[in-house]
């Protein structure tokens, strides 16, 4: 990965972190494959789009630092970031990458080439051993999702495989698709089928081999013993115990109890006999197919790698060795063709490459003592001699022992069909099981004691890490630690004030610090600032550094000799240092003001010593109210932050309520007066609509509804509900009102207005169950700075007050300061909905306004509520009712809408009356498509990724300046509309959308 013309080509892999087993594995073929085509690898490590983990899901910003500048080709191993998403948003996510050539693993992507193992044939083979070798006939199958392709595949493999053996395929024995790859779903679905079966499947085949530990579970449940009395087999030829949290379990000790999850692991479980799934081979020929791309040579677009059978107890096999089975049917009889150079070759084969190290004419040599051993006078020593030299010669070549069994096996059976003493043999086969076992006991010794160091060694490394101070402290613990854990590159980058561009916060390579490079700023795409470049291929691993809320940056590993699961550690633990690092800084931050605060305050202290006993009563209520703005303040925020919460709940909710009361409207119109559906659509509607007027109420009080201020005369309006206030009040309660003609007018949304009024007069009359009076009455004041209301910053000036006052029960001070936030309510359950003070507030708010509450228990309660003044004093028009246009047209609309469905009813609406619709996702595509199109209109949503719908009309009219542009909205936003701007909220009705849009079309007309 070097700049400049004669750079190797990169190859960039996206997976869903190494840490699994899988994904090491697959990341290990993609990495083998690059370095054999002289190709630089960057493996970006993230977590499944779309997880359900909020704090998870941020990983996957290192998805956002692939571009074509740094890579030259993909490989997205599908599959493993695509498990809460469907086919199209994955195909959406895909296509960001634009244009980098793709290579998909394991499921198909658009027209990319696909590499895919051979799922269906592999369950066949599976399947054919069970009833070829084992003579079962009722074989059941535990079905994977319905989302994973190879899970389908591999039930018609099952299917084929029955079917080309004649036997039927029963429902009764195959379980429904999982929701997903829990192993405790597959023991509940195997638990049901035999409780409810007279008798057994005689075995079982699962779509992965946790499915499969889920039914040697169900099976021991059921009183059954595999394989004794139901054989199992599975696929993968991996058990995730950290992905499934398969195999923790507490002592035993009845003293301590036990604790079991529906589905473990332990010593007692029989070895799965399972199909191979060849994902090392999946990822080399996914990279070769990627540096084709590069080359511009063609692929092919679809690459199938066979699977294998690994045959272990759990189908019924009997081991005859660590790791390799024999059939318990039939015999493996070696044929009498077969020569000492056909053992010898297989010998070879069994230890693989590795092999080179033993001397020439190895294999022959020990197949000839070992024949000789089962003859009259031969001697077993000699043979075991030379046998335990080459077993310990390839060990240490990195040969497994456990690759002897088969070849051996082969050699015994062998030697006995050639007429040897078959005492002698056996006895000699004994000793050699012997060995290879002590061997193969070392080695897992070994191993276990070798992942037990890298343990020991990433957590101290960890420990010094998290537990650093400041960054000097965390790039020293970096440099002493890498080496030890056999990383010879580390670059950690920090995001600037956007996650576009990054400054490395430290750069390691060739086991020295650069700290020159430190101060490089860099787009992050680039992934570094500077040269990385290597005499070979070099391999890397790109992860993101995040806090619990925060970006905080990226890290590049140069991936050395440690498991892949290690760099993910590291990345935590840095992600977990820099926030602990952040918050110290913010620490010293704030102890250095509050410790110069204090020195000025000692210095002020000591000037106005003299004039202490002048001031005392000054200060007194300087603090008092200076705790009364601070408790203003607090109390702004928090209504700031739940206005925040529910602005963004309605601005979601209107998009799905454009959907609901659009398409039910559609069905109402389709709908004939007696059609038996239609009651039930009506409800749907009447339903989207008091939803509608719930977000409203919910944009009220966030400040996002659309309002249209105008001069009003306060007191007209209360004039004109009185009689709609009188009954809303009931015959109990008295109503009063007071307002004076000098009241100036308001500028204010009329119908804003009544809804303060209503649900003020709605608020009072319930305070007082047993009647009362309600007053009402307005005035006009004067606001100065020192005025206390709810509402932070507003502006001191002329102002007209609404006072609605209630001799009901009142308040104390907790409900009082809870009262304007949305869903409070001291009522009974049922009788309100804890909404009509809080849009009271929001309305006031966004109208620029104050409000304030007095209360006291059983004294009763006061709302004063200011609105101000209108800067004119012509009175207010009375409104004019548009005249309908027609709604139905032939002109062509640019529809521009990020939400699919939104986008699909509008689009709806718009063909039935006859307008020509092209759609657009986002700004950037809707430009694509103007070039080639007349528009007559643009209809665009505000908020979108990549480019919003301001921008949007922006460029088109630098072009096309006649344009006529309507904008749809969930929400106000910060977005600045210009002042001829068409806004339609949502959620709209198709009346109203087909009427804007006819009335701007005849107006550009």
């Amino acid at each position: 990965m070097a700049d400049g013309e004669a750079m190797r080509p990169t190859i960039g892999m996206i997976t869903a972190g190494p840490l699994i087993e899988l994904a090491g594995e697959q990341w290990q073929g993609v990495s083998d494959g690059a370095a054999a085509g002289g190709c630089d690898l960057v493996c970006f490590v993230g977590t499944e789009l779309a997880h359900p983990d909020r704090h998870k899901r941020q990983a996957n910003a290192v998805y956002d630092l692939i571009a074509p500048d740094r890579v030259d080709a993909l490989v997205i191993w599908t599959t493993r970031i695509s498990q809460q998403i469907g086919e199209t948003a994955m195909r959406e996510f895909a296509e960001r990458y634009a244009p980098i050539p793709i290579v998909s693993v394991e499921a198909h992507l658009a027209a990319w080439p696909t590499v895919l193992m051979d799922n269906r044939g592999g369950m066949d083979q599976a399947v054919s051993h069970l009833v070829e070798v084992h003579g079962h006939r009722r074989i059941g199958f535990v079905r994977g999702p319905l989302g994973h392709v190879g899970a389908q595949d591999r039930y018609r493999g099952y299917v084929d495989a029955l079917t080309r053996h004649g036997l039927p395929v029963d429902p009764e024995l195959v379980t429904a698709p999982a929701p997903s790859w829990d192993p405790a779903a597959a023991a509940d679905a195997v638990a049901m089928m035999l409780a409810g079966s007279a008798r057994p499947p005689d075995a079982f085949a699962a779509a992965n081999d946790e499915f499969a530990l889920g039914v040697v579970t169900a099976v021991q449940e059921a009183g059954l013993r595999t394989p004794e009395d139901v054989a199992v087999v599975g696929y993968d030829n991996h058990t995730c115990i950290r992905s499934n949290d398969l195999g923790y379990q507490a002592s035993t000790l009845p003293a301590s109890g036990r604790v079991r999850r529906r589905v473990n692991i332990d010593a007692g479980t029989p070895a799965l006999t399972t199909v191979r799934a060849p994902f090392h081979e999946m990822g080399r020929r996914a990279a070769e197919l990627a540096h084709a791309l590069v080359r511009g040579e063609p692929a092919p677009a679809l690459e199938v790698i066979p699977t294998e059978l690994v045959v272990r107890r759990s189908c019924g096999c009997i081991p005859s060795g660590n790791g390799v089975s024999a059939p318990t049917h039939g015999e493996l009889a070696v044929p009498e063709h077969d020569t000492a150079e056909a053992v010898a070759a297989n010998l070879r084969q069994g230890l693989g490459p590795k092999s080179a190290v033993l001397p020439d004419g190895w294999a022959e040599r020990l197949i000839g003592l070992f024949i000789d051993a089962g003859r009259p006078g031969g001697s077993a020593e000699d043979f075991l001699g030379l046998f335990a030299e080459h077993l310990r010669d390839s060990a240490r070549a990195g040969c497994a022992a456990q690759s002897w069994w088969a070849p051996l096996f082969y050699l015994r059976r062998f030697a006995l069909e050639r007429g040897t003493d078959e005492g002698a043999i056996e006895d000699l086969w004994l000793r050699v099981q012997l060995m290879v076992s002590d061997v193969v006991e070392r080695e897992r010794t070994f191993e276990y004691l070798l992942h037990e160091r890298q343990d020991q060694t990433v957590r101290e490394a960890g420990q010094r890490l998290i537990v650093s101070r400041d960054v000097a402290e965390l790039t020293d613990a970096l440099v002493a630690e890498l080496p030890r854990m056999g990383i010879p590159g580390c670059h950690v980058m920090t995001f600037e004030s956007t996650p576009e561009r990054s400054r490395p916060l430290m750069s390691y390579e060739n086991g020295e610090l650069r700290p020159e490079r430190t101060g490089l700023s860099f787009p992050s795409t680039r992934l570094t600032p500077h040269r990385v470049d290597r005499p070979v291929p070099g391999n890397f691993v790109a992860a993101a550094l995040f806090g619990l809320e925060e970006q905080l940056g990226f890290v590049l590993f140069e991936v050395g000799s440690m498991p892949g699961w290690v760099y993910e550690a590291i990345q935590q633990q840095l992600s977990s240092a820099l926030r602990g690092i952040r918050m110290l800084e913010r620490e010293r931050q704030a102890l250095a003001e509050a410790e110069q605060a204090r020195r000025s305050l000692e210095l002020a202290h000591a000037d106005l010593e003299d004039r202490v006993r002048e001031r005392t009563a000054a200060l007194v209520e300087e603090i008092a109210e200076r705790e009364r703005l601070e408790a203003r303040l607090r109390h702004a925020q928090k209504m700031e932050a739940i206005g925040r919460l529910t602005g963004g709940i309605a601005h979601d909710f209107n998009n799905i309520l454009t959907v609901i009361n659009g398409n039910s409207e559609a069905f109402l119109r389709r709908c004939a007066p007696d059609d038996p559906r239609r009651p039930e659509i009506e409800d749907i509607r009447h339903a989207g609509e008091r939803a509608a007027n719930l977000t409203h109420q919910l944009l009220a009080f966030t400040r996002q509804q659309v309002l249209n201020p105008e001069c009003v005369d306060l007191n007209a309006t209360i004039t004109k509900v009185h009689a709609m206030l009188t009954t809303l009040v009931g015959e109990d309660v008295e109503l009063t009102l007071d307002l004076p003609e000098h009241v100036a007018p308001v500028w204010a949304d009329a119908g804003q207005l009544e809804q303060i009024v209503f649900n003020l007069a709605a608020n009072a009359r319930d305070a007082m169950p047993g009647g009362g009076v309600l007053s009402v009455a307005t005035d006009n004041v004067v606001l100065d700075a020192r005025h206390t209301g709810r509402i932070v910053g507003v502006h001191p000036g002329d102002y007209v007050v609404l006072r609605v006052t209630d001799t009901g029960t009142g308040m104390d001070e907790s409900v009082q300061a809870q009262v304007f936030e949305p869903y409070f309510t001291t009522k009974p359950a049922g009788k309100g909905t804890g909404l009509g003070l809080a849009t009271v507030f929001g309305i006031v708010q966004q109208s620029g306004g104050q409000i304030d509450l007095t209360s006291s228990p059983g004294a009763g309660t006061t709302v004063s509520v200011y609105l101000p003044r209108a800067r004119t004093s012509t009175a207010p028009q009375s409104r004019t009712t548009a005249q309908p246009s027609p709604r139905r047209g032939s002109e062509t609309i640019l529809l521009v809408e990020d939400d699919r469905q939104v986008r699909a009813v509008t689009r709806r609406f718009l063909e039935r009356s006859g307008y020509a619709v092209i759609e657009a996702r986002h700004g950037l595509q809707a430009l694509q498509l103007v070039d080639d199109h007349d528009i007559d209109l643009v209809v665009t949503d505000v908020v979108m990724p990549k480019m919003g719908g301001p921008e949007l009309a922006a460029t088109l009219r630098r072009t096309r300046p006649d344009v006529a542009v309507l904008y749809v909205s969930g929400y106000t936003t910060d977005e600045q509309l210009d002042d001829t701007a068409v806004l339609l909220p949502k959620p709209y009705a198709e009346a109203e959308l087909l009427d804007l849009v006819r009335r701007l079309l005849d107006h550009a007309g």
